[in-house]
């Protein structure tokens, strides 16, 4: 997967997901665009997905029917569901590198059949009334602009669904979403991630790391500032006061 930098996404990134503060919510994510363009370490992980479908299909040739075969990506012994599994696990592993998603099958993952019902999710949670307040005519521009990068109307929506969040997104959250908007035509995903956590324990979580840094010698301190994961590593800072919420 290749990620595609655009200023407008880039600009929701910073405006809106990167520790805005709503209320008593401090809500953390982005929304990123990549090119299903297959490298290396995708081509690998394609083989070994496909191997193990192949094994499981030869393991009990018999019961392993069409029917039971599907999976909410599509029968999973289709080229065409492999293929899709691997941009999805590609995608999460270039914008999440400090995690390895390589495992992850097709079950790990939803369909949302309605998109309808994702973006009363994301209006609900996400694009409410009190960051509409904030930011007048957010919710229309979060559309306009996601439309225009990947199409909704020629799209797929998918979501993945963690054993366990805390690994993933951390503790203490409120509410958590991620959705990937897939347009299997122009070879192209968005990534959509958002999450809030309570500005109190934020704060607790600050206080605790200064504590800690307090703690900690000289030494100790870079061998931590060098080991520190760049998860934010392709996130630009965009100059808010050259935008506008409204056209």
């Amino acid at each position: 997967m290749k990620y595609v930098p655009l200023p407008e996404l880039q600009y929701f990134t910073s405006s809106c997901l990167d520790g805005a503060v709503i209320g008593d919510l401090i809500l953390n994510g982005f929304i990123e665009a990549y090119t299903c363009k297959a490298d290396r370490s995708e081509a690998k992980l394609y083989k070994e997905v496909r191997a193990k479908v192949e094994k499981k299909i030869s393991n009990s040739p018999t019961i392993f029917t069409e029917k039971m075969a599907s999976s909410p990506l599509g029968p999973i012994n289709h080229t065409s569901t492999i293929q899709l599994l691997v941009h999805l696990i590609g995608t999460l592993n270039s914008s999440m590198p400090d995690y390895d998603f390589s495992e992850l099958q097709a079950c790990d993952f939803v369909h949302c059949n309605n998109i309808d019902l994702v973006a009363n999710n994301i209006n609900e949670s996400f694009l409410n009334y009190a960051l509409e307040a904030k930011l007048q005519g957010v919710r229309k521009k979060f559309w306009d602009i996601l439309d225009s990068v990947i199409d909704l109307k020629k799209c797929s929506v998918y979501s993945f669904i963690p054993d366990d969040e805390s690994e993933v997104f951390g503790e203490g959250k409120v509410w958590t979403m991620n959705y990937f908007f897939v347009n299997k035509s122009a070879k192209k995903i968005v990534l959509f991630m958002c999450s809030a956590r309570r500005r109190i324990s934020q704060m607790n979580m600050i206080e605790n790391a200064n504590d800690t840094a307090a703690e900690m010698s000289e030494d100790e301190m870079f061998e931590c500032e060098i080991e520190a994961p760049l998860h934010y590593r392709k996130r630009t800072t965009i100059d808010l006061t050259q935008q506008s919420w409204v056209s």
